[in-house]
């Protein structure tokens, strides 16, 4: 079932996504007659030939705000009805809920699982730095020195301390 799961986020999402590309963009008449190229206007070289006051290059921001221009929407166009944002910001929501719902169900999977045990049966204290080490470490965790001789100490689950 775990395979299903990004296969139908996939699925939702790429509907969500046509659908409001779809939505999105205005309806085109089919009898419209066709509309008369616009006329050239000046470029920035021809509006501004010469540098500006104190030196400011002013043909940049005439190129800049052409380049702005071009990658924004035109004032001239008919903005899309309300009806087309909503439907977008509703699919949105619901998308972005889906994706929460998923991704609190992933965490709560793996917050589930059983975790190893944390506190050994006993320890052991390194010789060299007196740090305090599983009796399963072969090596201190700290300096890395042999396990030291002596008496273990126990956790507290009844059992007397052993030498070793």
């Amino acid at each position: 079932m775990a395979p299903l799961i990004p296969r139908l986020v996939s699925a939702i999402t790429l509907a969500v996504a046509v659908a409001s590309i779809a939505l999105a963009r205005p309806a085109v008449a089919q009898d419209a007659s066709p509309t008369p190229a616009p006329t050239r206007g000046l470029t920035c070289s021809e509006r501004f030939p010469a540098e500006g006051p104190a030196g400011v290059d002013l043909r940049l921001g005439c190129i800049v705000s052409e380049l702005v221009g071009l990658y924004t929407a035109s004032s001239r166009d008919e903005p899309p009805t309300l009806s087309a944002y909503v439907i977008v910001l509703v699919a949105g929501i619901a998308a972005a809920g889906l994706a929460g719902a998923l991704g609190l169900r992933i965490v709560a999977r793996r917050a589930s699982r059983r975790l190893a045990p944390v506190l050994p049966s006993e320890w052991w204290v390194c010789p060299s730095c007196h740090s305090v080490n599983p009796t399963a470490a072969s090596r201190c965790y700290a300096c890395g020195g042999p396990p030291g001789v002596g008496p273990t100490i126990p956790t507290e689950d009844g059992s007397e301390p052993s030498t070793g």
